[in-house]
């Protein structure tokens, strides 16, 4: 089945990593490609007073998860593994569903949870957002 694509929504957990793992094994048995994705929600929009401190802020933070999947990509090398990365901004939710239909993934794969400051829900709000909102298949990784 050559030409499938999975999306790995990544944040740099623990459990996104495990994701990406997961995606990993399942892209060498397929083939497929995988899109490595993570969403800026940037924590500052609009700052009246200091427009250029927030300009500079919110690219500092975008250039930082660039180069975190940067790196996560150099990490991952495998023989016919092909990698590419997405930095999407806006709502995590809105923005894996959005690449993945842009993109024409196949599959979106997550981690149970992420980030997040909600360690004890049995299943994160975004993996759960995109269980129930997203038109392609999510698989949640545990």
């Amino acid at each position: 089945m050559a030409g499938q694509k999975i999306l790995v929504a990544y944040d740099g957990s623990g459990q996104s990593d495990k994701a990406l793992e997961w995606a990993i094994d399942l892209a060498k048995q397929m083939p497929a490609e995988i899109l490595l994705v993570s969403v800026c929600n940037l924590p500052l929009h609009h700052f009246e007073e200091a427009p250029t401190y927030v300009e500079r802020y919110n690219t500092t933070y975008r250039q930082n998860i660039a180069t975190m999947l940067e790196k996560k990509k150099a990490g991952c090398t495998s023989p016919g593994l092909t990698i590419n990365i997405r930095v999407r901004e806006g709502h995590p939710v809105d923005e894996i569903i959005r690449c993945a239909q842009e993109e024409k993934a196949d599959l979106i794969i997550v981690g149970n949870r992420g980030l997040g400051g909600f360690g004890q829900l049995l299943l994160g709000s975004v993996a759960h957002k995109l269980v129930t909102y997203s038109p392609i298949p999510v698989i949640v990784i545990k």
